[in-house]
């Protein structure tokens, strides 16, 4: 199915042929003719059952995967950080800090190997090229979504968590959600989509050909993928509509089928409480394994905190913008240091990423150490790291740093700990961890930047609360509801979302009362990224991986363009002719980077497309 979206009024409508008829002769005899007739779907057409199988199988699968994920991480993590803390205490901290760096340098060894000697591409978190397939611009997903990818990534998005780099889970979440809905697809909706195709031939006689119509099984791999993607963040926050949002958001309407709606719904719930049933047996909650506060208010803020809101909103709009192009030049620039040793490959990229690891552990140790020991008081969270102070005290430092980011972001959130992190502890942790993250991008590990922004963001915002405070500035609002507003802001200039964002947030907060200073910090800080960086992060990484991907709008410059100006310049043997020989469909299929060729009659009249599956099926039964 081709799509031409066109500027209203100024290029002519292109509408489909009806059904496509390709001769086909063998070229040893020019009047032996084979007829493929088929027709181009415009929907999966599906039995329902099949369909709410699919949606069903994915959502249960997604519970699964996602158990075995957070308690396979907090065993590793807890495993870790309890080694670190016993050296600590037996040895100092130098002790502690090398068995940090050592266990973050043994697990990022495992994950690396993993990647690179089963799944190559499994490396990053395969946002944009999951992106790029759901948008309905390539045909297949760049790289595939096969059950070694699956596997590999899911496991190194566990070890890579471990590995104490300074990211989250939500991008590889999403992309395996989305490879384990491919597979489930394929494997209960292929049967369905199989053409018997009539192939006629005086040498061979009638042949009865199987056609998997790519088309139709393209359109519910993507229905399914979208579910999927929606119940990993769903799953990741405990917040089934903020993942309906996010992956609206992320698709894109115009490439939001009407009948996804309810399925992702109802996919998202089901995984929702099946991962909660599965926590509960085996002895946790789900409240342990996501970013979540409950600090219940009656006026969590008032009209005095909203200039503050507004200000803090403003800076971090700029400097996500700010941080956005350092993100990207720091991949182009370890791009190019991989190119001048590429002789070396892949050892050079799996050193760099072990040695970036240990870099993490031992920058986090040396600046928690700058921290100063503060009496641990009653009832006070269990998120607080005590590190190099005795018992009975805790590091401010290390407690945002030598721990998980979603630990620290459950910190920085809770409006129970006002004083506990001063503005010097928020301000030394923003300095560390915005430069770990900015140094991570472009090392081949499974990577999400959700929580990783939203944690700088809450430092900034846990500074600003607090001096706000201290000042005589503030409102009702305590600092950690200026680290949600900091929050909602940093990561809607990041990854340009406005709905999602605040549903995240609010869930965490769990306080909806919070909405609309969100939105406020959303607006302005949205507004002020895009006036300094019109692409976002996750644009610019579509283009620089040349993802194909089709905006919902065409630019300006598409304005004074005919029809004719679109075409793409097609080499003379991939047109084809209404009858053609084999021969010259052969050499149509030499052209290994086209998908769908062009049939045309007269010689410049086109009259449909054909896809290389068909011509490749046809030319089978010759």
């Amino acid at each position: 199915l081709l799509q031409v979206r066109a500027a209203p009024k100024r290029l002519r409508d292109l509408r489909a042929m009806p059904p496509l008829h390709i001769p086909i002769a063998p070229p040893a005899s020019s009047n032996v003719l084979s007829r493929v007739s088929v027709v181009e779907p415009r929907a999966h057409r599906l039995p329902w059952h099949v369909m709410w199988t699919i949606t069903l199988t994915t959502a249960v699968g997604m519970a699964f995967l996602n158990f075995f994920t957070v308690v396979s991480m907090r065993t590793i993590v807890g495993w870790k950080f309890r080694f670190m803390q016993q050296m600590t205490d037996l040895g100092g901290v130098s002790y502690g800090t090398i068995t940090l760096m050592a266990c973050s340098a043994f697990t990022a060894t495992l994950t690396t190997c993993l990647i690179f000697f089963v799944a190559p591409d499994a490396g990053g978190s395969g946002a944009p090229e999951n992106r790029g397939w759901l948008n309905g611009s390539s045909p297949h997903p760049t790289g595939g979504h096969t059950l070694p990818h699956l596997i590999v990534r899911g496991f190194a998005t566990i070890l890579g968590n471990a590995s104490g780099y300074p990211v989250g889970r939500e991008g590889p979440t999403v992309s395996m959600g989305s490879n384990l809905a491919y597979l489930v697809t394929d494997a209960l909706a292929t049967h369905h989509v199989v053409q018997w195709v009539d192939v006629e031939s005086s040498s061979t006689g009638r042949k009865v050909v199987p056609f998997l119509d790519e088309e139709r099984l393209a359109n519910a791999r993507r229905v399914a993928c979208a579910v999927g993607g929606a119940c990993g963040m769903a799953m990741i926050f405990d917040s089934p509509l903020g993942g309906i949002l996010y992956m609206f958001e992320e698709v894109t309407a115009t490439c939001w089928p009407i009948e996804l709606t309810f399925r992702a719904f109802v996919g998202t719930i089901l995984c929702a409480l099946l991962s909660r049933a599965l926590l509960n047996i085996w002895g946790t909650d789900i409240k342990a394994f996501v970013i979540y506060e409950w600090s219940p208010q009656r006026h969590t803020w008032d009209w005095w905190d909203v200039p503050s809101f507004v200000l803090l909103s403003a800076a971090l709009g700029i400097f996500s913008a700010y941080h956005s192009r350092l993100c990207l030049k720091v991949g182009v620039a370890r791009q190019a240091a991989m190119k001048a040793v590429d002789w070396m490959q892949p050892a050079n990229k799996m050193v760099e990423a072990v040695m970036y690891a240990a870099l993490c552990a031992l920058v986090s140790s040396l600046v928690a150490q700058m921290g100063r020991c503060e009496p641990l008081h009653t009832g006070a969270s269990v998120e607080f790291v005590r590190y190099n102070c005795r018992e009975g005290e805790y590091n401010p430092v290390a407690s945002l740093l030598v721990t998980t980011s979603e630990a620290a972001v459950n910190l920085l959130f809770s409006r129970r700990n006002a004083g506990s992190i001063h503005p010097i502890n928020a301000l030394l942790a923003f300095l560390a961890y915005t430069c770990l993250n900015i140094g991570l991008t472009g090392v081949p590990v499974p990577s999400g930047n959700f929580t990783g922004t939203m944690l700088i963001g809450g430092l900034v915002g846990r500074m600003v609360g607090a001096l706000a405070e201290s000042m005589e500035l503030s409102g009702s609002s305590v600092s950690g509801v200026y680290a949600m507003v900091g929050s909602a802001a940093m990561l809607c200039g990041f990854k340009r979302m406005s709905m999602a964002v605040v549903v995240f947030v609010a869930t965490a907060a769990n306080d909806f009362n919070l909405v609309p200073p969100l939105m406020l910090s959303v607006v302005v800080s949205l507004m002020l990224s895009r006036a300094f960086l019109p692409r976002g992060y996750d644009e610019e990484q579509l283009l620089r991986r040349n993802v194909p991907f089709l905006e919902p709008e065409p630019s300006r410059e598409m304005d004074c363009l005919l029809a004719h100006h679109l075409c793409d310049d097609l080499p003379p043997q991939a047109r084809l002719l209404p009858e053609s020989r084999a021969g010259d469909v052969a050499n149509a299929l030499e052209v290994r980077d086209l998908t769908n060729f062009p049939v045309l009659r007269d010689g410049s009249v086109c009259v449909g497309f054909t896809t290389r599956e068909r011509l490749q099926t046809a030319m089978k039964a010759c």
